[in-house]
């Protein structure tokens, strides 16, 4: 085989070689480059995710905390009828008591009602 035939398929040769070098070099790249996407949207996702668990846990930590703030709320209402209800009927026995009339009685629950309100303790 003459020599500038070799030379010929051994450029051909040379230049393929490159070409498919090349053509691999594209490929890694992209493939690296969408892999590299594909963590990143994945990260942004467990992100995303991880925030609406904490969200929801908050909201029902919130619900929880509201309950209870309820709850006692109604225990207290509860606690300060059964003491009005009580002072009322100790003001209608007062006020039945020979030597003192209604007025009195009424002014008695009006001073301890509005100690009550005020959050002082209710003397016996």
């Amino acid at each position: 085989m003459p020599i500038p035939l070799r030379l010929r398929i051994a450029l051909l040769g040379l230049v393929a070689s490159h070409a498919c070098c090349t053509w691999l070099g594209w490929e890694l790249r992209d493939r690296s480059a969408d892999l590299a996407a594909i963590r990143v949207q994945a990260t942004q996702e467990t992100g995303r995710a991880d925030t609406a668990i904490a969200a929801r846990q908050q909201d029902q930590t919130n619900a929880q905390a509201g309950a209870q703030a309820e709850s006692q709320h109604l225990a207290l209402q509860s606690v300060r009828t059964q003491q009005f209800t009580t002072l009322q009927q100790d003001i209608d026995t007062h006020a039945k008591d020979t030597g003192r009339d209604r007025g009195d009685a009424d002014a008695e629950f009006v001073r301890i009602w509005r100690e009550a309100n005020a959050g002082h303790p209710l003397r016996p």
